[in-house]
C-alpha cells in the first residue's frame, strides 16, 4: 500500500505539472489559467476519490495506473492541438471562456483517475483513518520526488511530451519491482533504454505536432525551456519567434524595430548604453548596428534560444546578452553600472510574467539603474491612433499612473504603438519641430520614424486625445493589487461575445465579497449544528485544510514570481518542499497519536499567515528562495497535521465509511482555493486584505474546533 501510494504521488504531481505547463504554453502564456486548471484538477480528483471510495467500485490499482499513463501524453497532445481543433489561426488569442473550458476539460481525465486510485489504495488497509493518512503520507513523498525531478528535467533534458512518456515508463518499472520478484538491474536497464528512446524520439513528434499546428509556416526549431514553449517559424524570408503560441517578434519588421529603439534616442541622442528587457536578435540587433557608438545589454532568461537564433542571424558585437530573469538580475546587483536608457519590451501584460515589469515596485528598482538624466521607455502594443475604447483607456491610464508614481516627468506618444517615456529630468518639453529635427539628425535614415510620420503622429488632436485618455483611471499596478493583468483580460473580452458578458461579471462584481464569506460561514454553522457535530466538523476541517493550503500556495507563487522573477525555474523546489512538508506533518501526527491535533495545526497556520503578512515585503532578494521554502514547508506541515486530525474526527469508529469522502472534502476546498483567492479576490480587495481574510477564517475555524471538541 505504501509503495503504491508513492507511485500515485509521483505520477499525480508529475502529470499535474506537465499539464499545467502545456496549458499555459498553448493558451498564450496566460497564467490565470493555472487557477482554472487547478480548480478542475482538484475537483476531478475529489470526484474520483469519492467514486473510488464506494464499496461498489471495483478496479485494480494497476489498471488505473496504466490508464493514467496512456491518458497523460494523450491529454498533452490534445492541449497542444486545441487551437487548431477550435479553428484558430496561427498565434491568434484564444478567448478567455474558451481557454478556461479547455483548461478545465483537459485536467479532468487524469484527475479522475488519480482520485480513484487514492481511494482504491486506501482500501488495502484495515483502519480507515490510519490507512487514509498513510496513503496521504506516501503520496506526499512521491509527489515531492515527482515534482523535483519533473521540473528539473523539463525544459533542459526533456520536452513536456517526452517527460510525460518518461514518467509513465518510470511508474511501470517501479510497479513491476513492487509486485514481482524481479532483478533490479534488469528492470533498471530496460527503463534506461526506454528513457533514452523517449528523450531522442519524442522531440520528433513535438516537431510534427507543431508542423500540424502551424501548417502555413515552416518549423525551423521547436523546444521547451523553463519559461515556456518556443517555436521559430519561417515563411517568405521572414523569421518569426513564437513564445507560448503568441508572436513575440518577426524579422524583418523595420516599423516595429524603429518604434522600439529610435524614439528614446530622439530625447537622448547622446545615449551610449541601453539596457533592453527582451530578445534583441529579431530586428533590434540589426538596427542597433546603425549606431556605432551604441552598446545594448539585453536581458532574457531563455538561454536555449540563443544558439538557435544564432544559426539564423549572426550575433552583433554591439549586443551583450545576459541569460537571466530581469527581476532577478536587478535584485542581485547593486546599481553600480548605470544606463542612459532602459527599454522594457515585455509584450502585453496578459500574465504575471509580463505584468510584473510594469508594476510600481519593478519601476522603482529599474529607476535606480538609470543615469541622472536617463530615460525609462515602454513601447506598448496598444493602438491609440484611432478609437480608444473605455477598456483600452483604463489600461493606458494604469501604465501612465504607475510611471508617474515613480518618475517626475512622463510623456506618451499616440500611434499604432502607444509609447511611454519617463525620466526624473525635464527631457520631454520639446516642440514638434525639434523632435522632427532630432530624428532627421540621427545617423540612421528611418523609414517610419521620420519627419512625415512624426508630423502626423504627434498632431495636437491625437496627443490631446491620448492625454485625456490617460486620466481615465486612478489605479496603479502594484504587487498588492496587480490590476493591469485583470484589466487586460477585460479589454480582450471585447473580442468575444461570451467573454464580453462573463469576464466583467467575474472581475468587477463586489458581490463576491458577500457571497464567499457567507458560503464559508454557512458550511461551518451547518457542520456545528448537526447532531454528531464532532464528526461533521471533521469534514469541515478537511475542507479548510485544502482551501487554506492551496490559497497560500498560489499566493506564494504570485508574490515570489513578482519579487524574485524566476518562478518556473524554482517551481519544482517550491512544490517539492510543500509536498515533503505534507508528508512530514502527516508522519509526525500519526506517530504522536494524540487527540485534538487540529488545535496546534490551526494555530500554526494562523501564526504563519500573520508572520508572512508582517515580513514578506522586507525579505532581502538573496534570501527570497529560502524564505519561501520555509514558508511553504511550515504551511504544509500544518496542513498534513490538520488532515490527520480531521481523519481522526470523521472516521473514528466507522471502518465501513467511504474512505474517499474526507479526501474529497479536502480537494473540494483546494479547488475553491485555486479559483477564488487569486482569480476573484486579489484584484478586488488586494493581497493584504486577502491575507487578513484567510487569517480570520483560520481563527473562526479554531473557535469552531473548540466548540465541537
Amino acid at each position: 500500500m505504501n509503495r503504491k501510494a508513492f507511485l500515485l504521488g509521483f505520477f499525480s504531481i508529475g502529470g499535474q505539472v506537465l499539464l499545467l505547463r502545456e496549458l499555459v504554453s498553448s493558451l498564450n502564456g496566460d497564467e490565470l489559467f493555472i487557477s482554472t486548471a487547478l480548480f478542475s484538477w482538484l475537483g476531478s480528483v475529489a470526484i474520483g476519490s469519492f467514486i473510488g471510495g464506494k464499496n461498489s467500485f471495483r478496479s485494480s490499482s494497476l489498471l488505473l495506473l496504466i490508464s493514467g499513463i496512456i491518458i497523460l501524453p494523450a491529454s498533452i497532445i490534445a492541449i497542444r492541438l486545441s487551437p487548431v481543433i477550435i479553428g484558430l489561426n496561427t498565434g491568434e488569442i484564444i478567448s478567455f471562456v474558451t481557454a478556461a473550458l479547455i483548461s478545465i476539460c483537459m485536467m479532468l481525465p487524469t484527475g479522475l483517475l488519480s482520485g480513484a486510485l487514492f481511494s482504491v489504495i486506501t482500501r488495502e488497509g484495515y483502519r480507515p483513518a490510519e490507512s487514509i493518512a498513510r496513503v496521504y503520507l506516501f503520496e506526499g513523498i512521491g509527489a515531492f520526488v515527482g515534482g523535483i525531478i519533473g521540473t528539473a528535467l523539463v525544459g533542459s533534458v526533456f520536452s513536456t511530451l517526452s517527460m510525460a512518456v518518461a514518467i509513465g515508463l518510470t511508474v511501470i518499472a517501479l510497479y513491476i519491482l513492487i509486485d514481482r520478484d524481479r532483478q533490479i538491474w534488469i528492470v533498471g536497464s530496460l527503463l534506461l533504454i526506454c528513457l533514452l528512446a523517449a528523450r531522442f524520439t519524442i522531440p520528433l513528434l513535438d516537431t510534427r505536432l507543431d508542423a500540424i499546428k502551424y501548417k502555413s509556416f515552416g518549423v525551423g526549431a521547436t523546444f521547451d525551456t523553463h519559461y515556456g514553449h518556443e517555436i521559430i517559424l519561417d515563411r517568405e524570408d521572414t523569421v518569426n519567434l513564437l513564445t507560448d503560441n503568441t508572436f513575440e517578434a518577426s524579422y524583418p519588421d523595420p516599423m516595429i524595430a524603429e518604434n522600439i529603439l529610435i524614439p528614446p534616442l530622439i530625447y537622448r541622442p547622446d545615449a551610449k548604453k541601453i539596457l533592453y528587457i527582451g530578445r534583441t536578435e529579431l530586428g533590434i540587433m540589426q538596427l542597433a548596428d546603425s549606431f556605432p557608438n551604441l552598446k545594448i545589454t539585453a536581458i532574457d532568461p531563455r538561454n536555449q534560444l540563443t544558439p538557435e537564433l544564432d544559426k539564423i542571424l549572426s550575433p552583433s558585437p554591439n549586443i551583450q546578452r545576459i541569460d537571466d530573469d530581469p527581476v532577478a538580475f536587478f535584485s542581485r546587483r547593486n546599481a553600480i553600472t548605470k544606463y542612459d536608457i532602459i527599454i522594457i519590451n515585455s509584450g502585453e501584460p496578459d500574465n504575471y510574467k509580463n505584468g510584473r515589469f510594469l508594476s510600481e515596485g519593478f519601476l522603482i528598482t529599474a529607476a535606480a539603474f538609470l543615469v541622472n538624466n536617463g530615460i525609462l521607455y515602454i513601447p506598448s502594443r496598444y493602438d491609440s491612433d484611432r478609437y480608444l475604447s473605455p477598456e483600452k483607456k483604463e489600461l493606458l491610464s494604469i501604465i501612465d499612473n504607475s510611471l508617474n508614481k515613480v518618475f517626475r516627468h512622463t510623456i506618451a506618444w499616440p500611434g499604432d504603438m502607444t509609447l511611454f517615456f519617463a525620466s526624473n529630468k525635464p527631457l520631454f518639453d520639446l516642440p514638434q519641430d525639434s523632435i522632427i529635427a532630432r530624428s532627421a539628425s540621427l545617423k540612421y535614415k528611418a523609414q517610419f520614424i521620420n519627419a512625415d510620420y512624426l508630423a502626423d503622429r504627434l498632431q495636437p488632436m491625437k496627443t490631446s486625445r491620448l492625454e485625456e485618455a490617460l486620466k481615465s483611471s486612478t489605479e496603479i499596478n502594484t504587487l498588492n493589487r496587480p490590476t493591469l493583468i485583470y484589466r487586460q483580460a477585460i479589454y480582450r473580452s471585447n473580442t468575444d461575445s461570451i467573454d464580453r458578458k462573463t469576464i466583467p461579471l467575474i472581475l468587477n462584481k463586489q458581490i463576491w465579497l458577500i457571497m464567499l464569506p457567507a458560503l464559508f460561514l454557512l458550511i461551518m454553522i451547518l457542520s456545528i449544528a448537526r447532531r454528531q457535530k464532532q464528526r461533521s466538523y471533521g469534514l469541515f476541517l478537511f475542507f479548510i485544510a485544502g482551501f487554506v493550503s492551496l490559497s497560500l500556495e498560489l499566493i506564494s507563487f504570485y508574490v515570489y514570481q513578482s519579487s524574485a522573477g524566476s518562478l518556473y525555474s524554482e517551481l519544482g523546489a517550491l512544490i517539492g518542499v510543500f509536498m515533503l512538508g505534507l508528508a512530514l506533518g502527516t508522519l509526525v501526527s500519526l506517530r504522536m497519536n494524540k487527540e485534538r491535533l487540529e488545535y496546534p495545526a490551526l494555530l500554526l497556520l494562523l501564526t504563519s499567515v500573520i508572520v508572512y503578512m508582517a515580513t514578506y515585503a522586507d525579505v532581502h532578494p538573496r534570501a527570497l528562495l529560502y524564505y519561501y521554502l520555509l514558508f511553504m514547508f511550515t504551511i504544509a506541515i500544518a496542513t498534513g497535521s490538520l488532515f490527520v486530525a480531521a481523519a481522526g474526527r470523521y472516521y473514528y469508529g466507522r471502518s465501513e465509511s467511504n474512505r474517499g469522502l474526507g479526501y474529497t472534502c479536502e480537494l473540494l476546498g483546494s479547488s475553491v482555493g485555486a479559483l477564488a483567492p487569486t482569480i476573484i479576490l486579489l484584484p478586488i480587495i488586494g493581497l493584504h486584505a486577502l491575507l487578513i481574510a484567510i487569517a480570520i477564517l483560520l481563527a473562526l475555524s479554531l473557535v469552531g474546533a473548540v466548540l465541537t471538541g
